[in-house]
């Protein structure tokens, strides 16, 4: 098929940027529900095979940057770290305030798996899990710290057994739980 075009066009779209996160997730409406309660997202799209039916596609903004949601497609081997029973990777957010956004996300129904702490490279920063099994991190630089002064510290927490608090093992079929996917009370 040959393309035609009369200006300039972006490669890259507007908003975005060169590497965007895709996340897959079970429920793309619950996902969406919950992404606005926890982190403030706004909904940029939302893709549906038809009036009336759940997405399948949609993308959120979280402050500056754009993340897509898939729905799950195990005709494709495509699943989410529900389904897999763990997560390989993780989101990081640094937010203004993170116990402010913290307690939000919690109240939002995330799961603890490493509390709030104050960390060696100059961060306050924990770990949640939300509903899918996705991780997100959320961090407040609270000191700017050298990477001489960083590697110190990490060694030094090593000899020490203080480098971060526990991770709390969460049994992944709790993360599935229709309470914890969805909250009715926030819009789509």
């Amino acid at each position: 098929m040959e393309h035609t075009v009369s200006k300039k066009i972006s490669p890259i779209p507007r908003g975005y940027r060169t590497a965007t996160t895709c996340l897959t997730v079970v429920d793309v409406d619950s996902a969406l529900a919950f992404y606005q309660a926890a982190f403030g997202a706004e909904v940029l799209t939302r893709l549906t095979p038809a009036d009336e039916l759940p997405a399948l596609h949609a993308t959120i903004k979280i402050g500056n940057s754009i993340i897509a949601l898939n729905c799950e497609a195990p005709e494709q081997a495509v699943f989410s770290p529900i389904s897999l029973g763990g997560a390989a990777s993780q989101v990081h957010l640094y937010v203004d305030d993170v116990d402010a956004s913290w307690e939000r996300a919690i109240e939002a129904g995330a799961i603890v798996h490493i509390p709030v702490y104050d960390a060696f490279w100059g961060d306050r920063t924990g770990v949640m899990l939300d509903g899918n099994g996705h991780m997100w991190s959320i961090a407040s630089k609270i000191e700017n710290v050298s990477q001489e002064e960083v590697q110190r510290r990490a060694r030094a927490g090593l000899e020490t057994d203080v480098a971060m608090p526990e991770a709390v093992e969460v049994p992944y079929e709790v993360l599935a739980a229709p309470e914890v996917l969805a909250d009715e009370s926030v819009a789509v």
